[in-house]
């Protein structure tokens, strides 16, 4: 099984609670006035990995960096939910948590026929659902963009107390690899 990624962080603490491995899908069909990856809009091969590749870098990560779980944004991470189910479905096995971020709702996500996106959300500790809307930015939600994303609970892993300490919390990560300079947050 394959994904097509944009990006991937082996530790973040810009995306999330705690330290967590970052997956940024590739493609979006949102579009969302003002999005901070525009580029990972286009429906275009970008880079086309192996679930079990990935899978081999978190478990380095776990390992190495200590990390509590992951994030899913993208792009549109729904649009790949089979590939990223299985992910998902690995990191809970192993004590990993799962953040899933979505243009889609809730509501949209339980009524679509995207495939496996039931699947992603069975193995999905907290969905954060909704477009981001321009109007509606609000830096008092932290890592969180707009006022109309609602928060879901599917766990008890995190609560919104968690997400409450992350209120005002503004994370800039600037990452050096081979003379190229990588941002996020």
């Amino acid at each position: 099984m394959f994904l097509n990624i944009n990006s991937i962080r082996e530790c973040t603490e810009s995306e999330g609670i705690g330290k967590r491995f970052a997956i940024w899908t590739q493609g979006c069909m949102k579009r969302c006035q003002n999005c901070c990856n525009t580029h990972m809009q286009p429906i275009i091969k970008k880079h086309i990995v192996n679930c079990d590749d990935i899978i081999k870098q978190i478990q380095y990560s776990k390992t190495n960096y200590n990390i509590e779980g992951i994030t899913l944004l993208g792009g549109e991470p729904i649009l790949q939910s089979k590939g990223l189910s299985y992910i998902a479905k690995w990191c809970r096995e192993n004590d990993l948590s799962v953040i899933l971020f979505s243009g889609y709702t809730l509501e949209e996500i339980n009524t679509s026929n995207f495939d496996g996106a039931l699947e992603l959300l069975k193995y999905t500790d907290v969905l954060i659902d909704g477009e981001y809307v321009d109007d509606l930015y609000d830096e008092e939600r932290g890592f969180i963009g707009s006022s109309n994303q609602k928060i879901c609970f599917f766990t008890d892993v995190y609560t919104q107390k968690d997400f409450d300490n992350y209120k005002g919390y503004v994370s800039i990560e600037f990452i050096i690899d081979n003379n190229k300079l990588q941002i996020n947050g």
